[in-house]
């Protein structure tokens, strides 16, 4: 067998034993949130055609507003429940990782028992409109395409901000601009709350990730959670990019104050981390698996929750204090957003984005 052939049977392998909405370890490639994710209240309303230049170089071109929409992965169906698309939703991942979602009853499963995505599913739903997150393997977009859909494939979060991007994206996409911008401020206004009580606290504490032996580190969504509240991340300190294995030893030589961990997974017990502060002093935090795992404004719950824990007076002082008119919103184009390369279609990267897939969702 090849390299490549054993390589993507263990993230094949690994995704039929979990598979969430989650980031990918592909780095090294550019978040293709566009600029729809920065429209002011002059382009609260959405008009079509509309055209946005995804994460693979494509110019996705929507003639008019879709009414039949599917979304592959469960951060793509928070995505279009915060903007108030989910009516219009056809097809979804229909599993445990999107059960939080009120009205998903109906709506058809494009999941296959292993995780994947049914193509043929998807293609017999006729949808208007695909909405395909990183996590999404590259060739199952290229095969909707082929059959004629219309697939917008976003590219990998790495920040909070990327988030509210995404939202008002989706919103531009789906012709819910002006519910998309508010609910894209009410985050920001979350996230700039929490940031600002994390600017009055004293101390930061040192904070790691933890599920199944693996952490997050830089370039992830889950590191802006932590750096946002107040922590620092001691994942990143060390050099992690992504999400990778931890070595026990490293963890241990950063004794971090605080450890979290996802609520389907458990904090760690071992003999080498029973002598770490956190351990020691009980300080773990349990967070919503699906909240923290996808990048969705949902986020938003794990991260406050951290500011609660870490920093609860000054939040009380942000919350007095931050208003919506605190809340910047970049100003960028609206017209076909970002041309970055963002994930592209090679087999490394395919490979990389179920593996890491894989590991993010046992979270889920």
């Amino acid at each position: 067998m090849t390299t490549h052939a054993t390589l993507f049977t263990v993230c094949l392998l690994l995704a039929s034993l979990c598979v969430g909405g989650v980031g990918t370890a592909t780095a090294a490639a550019p978040s293709a949130t566009d600029g729809a994710g920065s429209m002011d209240a002059a382009q609260s309303e959405c008009s079509f055609p509309v055209e946005r230049t995804d994460a693979t170089g494509e110019t996705v071109r929507i003639d008019s507003e879709p009414e039949r929409i599917v979304v592959l992965q469960p951060s793509d169906a928070q995505l279009a429940w915060e903007v108030g698309a989910q009516d219009r939703v056809v097809g979804m991942a229909r599993t445990q990782y999107t059960s939080y979602l009120d009205g998903r009853s109906g709506k058809t499963n494009i999941k296959n028992d292993d995780g994947t995505v049914n193509i043929e599913q998807v293609i017999g739903q006729q949808p208007d409109l695909v909405i395909a997150s990183n996590t999404t393997d590259p060739e199952t977009v290229r095969e909707l395409r082929r059959a004629g859909l219309t697939v917008y494939h976003f590219g990998l979060v790495t920040s909070l901000d990327e988030i509210a991007r995404n939202v008002e994206t989706v919103g531009s996409l789906v012709g819910e601009c002006e519910t998309a911008t508010e609910q894209a401020n009410e985050f920001r206004l979350d996230v700039r709350t929490v940031e600002r009580a994390a600017e009055l606290a004293d101390e930061r504490p040192s904070v790691l990730y933890y599920f199944f032996g693996y952490t997050a580190g830089s370039e992830t969504h889950i590191h802006d959670v932590i750096e946002t509240a107040g922590g620092d991340n001691v994942a990143a300190e060390v050099g992690i990019e992504s999400y990778a294995e931890l070595n026990p030893e490293v963890a241990v030589e950063q004794d971090p104050d605080w450890i979290l961990y996802p609520g389907h997974a458990s904090a760690p017990n071992t003999a080498a981390y029973n002598e770490t502060t956190a351990i020691r002093q009980g300080q773990t935090v349990e967070l919503n698996e699906d909240f923290i795992s996808q990048p969705g404004p949902r986020v938003a719950g794990p991260l406050t929750q951290l500011a609660k824990q870490w920093n609860s007076e000054e939040l009380a002082q942000a919350n007095e204090s931050v208003t919506m008119a605190n809340v910047t919103t970049p100003n960028e184009s609206t017209t076909t957003g970002s041309s970055s390369s963002g994930p592209g279609f090679g087999f490394a990267v395919a490979a990389a984005s179920l593996l890491a897939t894989a590991l993010l969702a046992c979270r889920d």
